[in-house]
């Protein structure tokens, strides 16, 4: 594995070396939560052990990278506060451009990221930013830094906090415990989705772009949410997924749901469900296999995974409400 830029890592084995940018990583990240650098915080944020986190401790305050503690409390230097940008730079680019244009799960962004932010130079982070557009935020509503280090003004708030029956948009969706992050991305729990939420005895039931979803208690902390921009509008009455579209029902595609992403997001613009599209359901496979939509006299079949990222309005829903 080639070593990135810095040459006071260059003494340390690979698997030495990745435990430091890891702890570095988890510096950056408690700082700009501020949240308190203790050694149990340091490992639980890079999902080191604590012996671990002690000995890239101790590598990175031989390196040059990290201070030693006051009070338990531990902090960067320059050159350590320098690289760590660059890890979490690369993670969180990487993890967009997987986003963006590849088919791997959400569930596996993590992991991959993980092995490629130790390959990258400064060079290369910034060259796959540009080609971004350098964008703000990850897929998961987490911050990119800059080039200089700098993060955008928080926005967003804990789920748990969110006033009941106020629509809002989830900001982000914490990757780590990666079992629990697993759990919210099988229930279809994205940034970016706009949504409603009511209190329960065991956690919350979220009324997410049509869809309810049944949350427990133990994955709401991972989930930050945000008021609608005033660009953003408010989901209409009636709205859902194509999936639950009923049979021989027909309705007007509303927008893809940012959880389409990649490669398959730009085959469904292609197939033709864009937005004002008309879309008939007219088949359906035994076993709940694929469903047949004509769209654009067409016949296509979509797996319930492809149709549940379609939001639509059907035709009925529209005709009641230009009645009214």
């Amino acid at each position: 594995m080639p070593v990135p830029e810095s040459s006071s890592l260059e003494r340390l084995t690979t698997p030495e070396r990745v435990a430091v940018e890891d702890v570095l990583r988890a510096l950056l990240e408690c700082e700009n939560r501020s949240h308190q650098a203790t050694e149990a915080q340091l490992s639980g944020m890079s999902d080191l052990d604590r012996g671990a986190t002690v000995r890239a401790l101790a590598n990175a305050i031989a390196a040059g990278l990290v201070r030693e503690p006051v009070d338990g409390i531990w902090s960067m230097s320059e050159a350590g506060r320098d690289e760590a940008v660059r890890v979490m730079r690369a993670h969180r680019l990487t993890e967009t451009k997987l986003a963006r244009e590849s088919g791997v799960p959400p569930a596996d962004w993590h992991g991959v990221a993980h092995t490629r932010e130790h390959r990258m130079s400064t060079r290369e982070v910034n060259a796959l930013a540009d080609r971004l557009g350098n964008p703000r935020y990850d897929p998961h509503g987490d911050p990119i830094p800059t080039r200089k280090g700098l993060f955008p003004a928080p926005e967003d708030q804990p789920l748990l906090d969110w006033p009941e029956g106020r629509i809002g948009v989830v900001a982000h969706v914490e990757d780590e415990p990666a079992e629990l992050f697993g759990d919210l991305a099988a229930r279809g729990v994205a940034a970016g989705l706009r949504f409603s939420a009511v209190r329960t005895a065991t956690g919350m039931v979220l009324t997410l772009e049509g869809r309810q979803v049944t949350l427990a208690r133990e994955v709401l902390p991972l989930v930050r949410v945000r008021e609608l921009a005033p660009d953003e509008p408010l989901p209409t009455v009636g709205d859902l997924r194509l999936s639950d579209l009923e049979d021989g029902g027909a309705a007007a595609v509303v927008t893809l749901l940012p959880t389409c992403v990649g490669a398959e997001r730009s085959r469904l613009l292609d197939l033709g469900f864009v937005p004002g599209s008309r879309i008939e359901r007219v088949l359906n496979s035994p076993l709940h296999g694929p469903v047949a939509y004509r769209v654009r006299s067409t016949l296509i079949a979509l797996r319930r995974s492809q149709s549940d990222h379609i939001l639509v309005r059907p035709e009925a829903a529209a005709a009641e409400r230009k009645s009214a």
